[in-house]
């Protein structure tokens, strides 16, 4: 968390302790995706071995294919 919020571990385990129970990796996993969406905007053909560039990806084929389906 330290890493991805550019803070102390102090501030972090602080923020942890009074954040609700999973809000902190929620946001973390929302971070990644968006990450993950970003990369296979920028390199479509690239590197999907992780799970969340296949994710992104899917999400992004199926919201295509609602629009050609007219959904």
């Amino acid at each position: 968390m330290c890493e991805e919020f550019h803070c102390l571990p102090s501030q972090a385990w602080r923020e942890w302790q009074r954040a609700p129970v999973g809000w902190l990796e929620t946001i973390l996993d929302y971070r990644a995706y968006a990450a993950a969406k970003w990369a296979n905007e920028i390199d479509p053909k690239g590197d999907l071995t992780t799970e969340m560039r296949q994710l992104a990806r899917g999400i992004e084929f199926d919201l295509a294919q609602e629009e050609i389906n007219g959904a």
